[in-house]
């Protein structure tokens, strides 16, 4: 715990030096608030910041284009500087303005429902100069005169957590508590606009770490984190978060799976458990009781029981249960343990629930339970709808060479070149990876258990797998091949089965022996070209674009006879 107080930081000096505690060199701090109609917690955040214990710093506060009382402030707190947005620009433009103004060294960041600890900064910045980091971000816990509500959504799923990779290094560190060096966010470019509500911490950090830079982690250096005052609320931002994950999976496709859930190399930390426990913590207490420190040993969660509660799960299980049990009786039964499976977990979720004593009501577990059924269903939905409904990006036009390609009647799934001297074929990836990232062509590679190299995103309807293989021949030659193998995307999937369950649906109602509703079916194959126009389509400009890396790299294009 913190005293605060500028007697302790003095005798730190004096001491020993202590982990995570600078103690000769305070570089300047600029911390930035990003806030949209945040007046209710706004005041107490700042009133928190201008207490800290650090001797150089400054506060910039962006208005985000609030229309609630937020300018209002500007007149109680004149040490600070702020900016305002005429509009609402999202928070990622919020603070990258924040970032253009900031004359610090090192830049923080928080939100306006958050209240800095004491020494927030002390130890935040004192973590990023003794590890070497290019960012540095620590806890968020709940403020303890926190509402009820606040504190069920507190041990619900979902909130704002960090992801460690050891005990000092961690994968992702929450936008209410992060620190950067400047130089480093403006090596990446700063935050990615187009996460406007949430998204952007987790981007930042991928970015960060693609670079070649380490994140560190304080637990010294915390914040009082509001949590949402009402379900509502909640949901929300719930939603607002399966948003995000819709436009991080275009953008880090390697870092998701097939459903649009997050794949982290880390543990995740916070406040909700995730997943139940199927048996109670073991305690060592020594033969007849006589050990002097008696250990604990706990359980590990059942994420994979979560998996119930997914809208992939209800989807995909639930309802075509519930559908078939309205044709047929015999599938009541087994409709209704497939609905009760998830309510069964989530009660236990609820009951498991780490709720404070003096904040739990008898109305607090269910409502942790009920959030436990909710937050997938509805995280899940924005995720999904976001995916299927975002614009592809088109980064890689077609050109006239791509348009003779797609339009001649050569095969366009393999590609062979002749390379007069040996090269690294990984090297050769790379060069094709680095190479998209720098044409801004959304990418996912290996991560050693594909068949292929890498898998290339450029259409809402495909995208293309991507293999090479290197041939040696007497001389130092080589046969380098390229096979381009198409893939529907999901959006192409999911259209075709609801094609399909439409065209037997209106078969189904309009009788199976009338003619004229089974010719509804010919929209199958005609979709299934159109899907087969594409993919030649991606195939083309990906010939095009290998063909251009190949010449630069001293290798010759084998024409097809």
């Amino acid at each position: 715990p913190s005293t605060g107080s500028a007697s302790f930081r003095d005798s730190i000096d004096r001491a020993e030096p202590v982990l995570g505690v600078p103690t000769t060199h305070y570089p300047k701090v600029s911390i930035v608030v990003a806030s949209y109609n945040g007046s209710r917690t706004l005041k107490a955040c700042l009133d928190s910041l201008q207490r800290l214990n650090y001797p150089d710093y400054e506060i910039i506060v962006v208005n985000d284009g609030s229309t609630d009382g937020t300018s209002q402030l500007t007149f109680m707190f004149p040490n600070v500087c702020w900016i305002k947005h005429e509009k609402n620009l999202g928070l990622s433009v919020a603070r990258n303005t924040g970032i253009a103004a900031a004359s610090g060294e090192i830049i923080a960041f928080t939100d306006s429902d958050c209240r800095a600890d004491e020494d927030w900064l002390y130890y935040l910045v004192g973590t990023l100069l003794e590890g070497k980091f290019a960012g540095v971000g620590g806890p968020n816990l709940l403020p303890p005169e926190d509402s009820r509500v606040a504190t069920v959504v507190m041990v619900s799923p979902g909130g704002p957590a960090h992801v460690m990779l050891s005990d000092r290094e961690a994968e992702h560190i929450p936008g209410c508590n992060m620190a950067f060096y400047k130089w480093a966010l403006e090596e990446i470019g700063g935050f990615d606009p187009i996460f406007n509500r949430a998204g952007d911490d987790v981007d930042l950090c991928w970015r960060l770490q693609q670079a070649g830079h380490t994140i560190g982690f304080s637990p010294a250096a915390f914040v009082w984190h509001y949590r949402r005052a009402t379900i509502r609320a909640y949901l929300r931002q719930q939603e607002g978060y399966g948003e995000a994950e819709a436009m991080l999976v275009r953008k880090h496709p390697e870092n998701f799976n097939f459903f649009g859930g997050s794949i982290w190399r880390g543990r995740i930390y916070g406040s909700s458990k995730f997943g139940v426990e199927l048996r109670a913590p073991v305690i060592y207490h020594g033969l007849f009781g006589s050990a002097g420190f008696q250990k604990i040993y706990s359980s590990e969660p059942a994420t994979t029981l979560m998996f119930c509660t997914t809208l992939e799960y209800h989807l995909f299980f639930t309802l075509p249960l519930w559908i078939l049990s309205a044709v047929t009786h015999h599938f009541l039964p087994v409709a209704i343990a497939s609905l009760l499976i998830p309510i069964i977990i989530c009660v236990a979720a609820g009951a498991q629930a780490n709720l404070p004593v003096n904040k739990t009501k008898w109305w607090s577990r269910p409502l942790v339970a009920l959030l436990f059924f909710l937050q997938p269903i509805v995280r899940g939905w924005a995720r999904y709808r976001g995916r299927l409904t975002m614009r592809p990006e088109k980064p890689v036009m077609e050109s006239l060479d791509s348009v003779a390609l797609r339009n001649g009647k050569q095969p366009l799934d393999e590609v062979q070149y002749w390379a007069q001297k040996r090269i690294d074929r990984l090297a050769f990836v790379a060069a094709i990876l680095q190479r998209l990232d720098k044409k801004n062509w959304p990418n996912k590679s290996d991560a050693g258990w594909s068949d292929h190299d890498l898998e290339i995103y450029g259409s809402r309807w495909t995208h293309l797998q991507l293999t090479t293989v290197t041939e040696d021949h007497p001389n130092d030659r080589q046969l380098v091949r390229c096979r381009l193998r198409p893939e529907w995307s999901l959006q192409a999937k999911v259209v075709f089965a609801l094609l399909f369950a439409f065209n037997f649906l209106v078969i189904g109602l309009s009788g199976f022996n009338k003619p004229w509703p089974w010719l509804l079916l010919l929209t199958l194959p005609l979709f299934a070209w159109f899907i087969l126009r594409e993919q030649r389509k991606l195939q083309s400009v990906m010939n095009v674009f290998l063909d251009e890396l190949a010449k630069e790299s001293g290798m010759v294009k084998i024409q097809k006879q």
